[in-house]
């Protein structure tokens, strides 16, 4: 026979709903998005600009080594109360698809009205560009 949980045990059970509720929200491309091969092939010169566009606008929170320690990360994180993830860590690489990534990089993320990571469609309008900006984020993660 099973006995009751010791009511401070339930107590914290309950405690820890509203916790549960503030979670953030998954950031996952949409499936066909997801399934997209980059059509840009991978150079010296696409690393070249992907770096110069990484550099530009993502460096800021994602840092110069990709790590998520770029000068703006910590109040990024206190903000959104997430921390820019760290691009070389290789479960995050491995976690997104090349189509995922170029897709985020267009969408952004808010969660209700805060800006958790803005999108880049109008700051790098070339689709291409944006190819570009996938091989060097997947450069960040090669180097670990």
């Amino acid at each position: 026979m099973k006995r009751p949980a010791p009511p401070a045990l339930a107590l914290l059970g309950l405690a820890a709903l509203p916790l549960l509720a503030q979670q953030p929200a998954a950031w996952v491309a949409p499936k066909e998005e997801r399934q997209r091969a980059n059509p840009v092939a991978n150079s010296d010169e696409v690393q070249k600009r992907g770096r110069m566009l990484y550099q530009r606008h993502c460096a800021m929170c994602h840092g110069d080594k990709g790590k998520g320690d770029g000068p703006a990360a910590r109040l990024h994180a206190e903000r959104s109360k997430r921390a820019p993830q760290d691009l070389t860590d290789a479960k995050v690489q491995a976690g997104m698809t090349d189509g995922e990534i170029f897709w985020k990089l267009g969408s952004g993320f808010k969660e209700d009205a805060q800006i958790i990571m803005p999108s880049f469609t109008e700051e790098i309008p070339k689709d291409e560009d944006r190819w570009k900006l996938v091989h060097y984020v997947r450069a960040l993660g090669a180097q670990k």
